[in-house]
């Protein structure tokens, strides 16, 4: 594991976690309102990815992560997806 990856736990505040939480548990709720199957663990990377990147606030983040999810619900990923993904972020 490269050190420059490494997480440390000062960087996320309770607050931080609990709107990331949140992010994704909306998230989760309305694709099943919408009747779309969205992958838990990948909608999770997807927010934390544009967290990390500055997008902190919820409502922006909820829609991008919303756009990114449904998109790659269409299209479909694979495991080296997932890993680029990742290592984007």
């Amino acid at each position: 594991m490269s050190t420059d990856r490494q997480f440390y736990p000062e960087v996320l505040s309770a607050e931080d976690l609990k709107m990331l939480h949140e992010t994704v548990h909306d998230l989760l709720e309305a694709g099943r309102e919408l009747h779309r199957e969205r992958d838990p663990e990948y909608v999770a990377k997807i927010v934390l990815r544009l967290y990390r990147i500055g997008l902190t606030e919820p409502g922006k983040l909820f829609r991008l992560a919303s756009m990114m999810a449904d998109r790659e619900a269409e299209v479909g990923h694979s495991a080296g997806d997932d890993r680029a993904l990742v290592r984007q972020s």
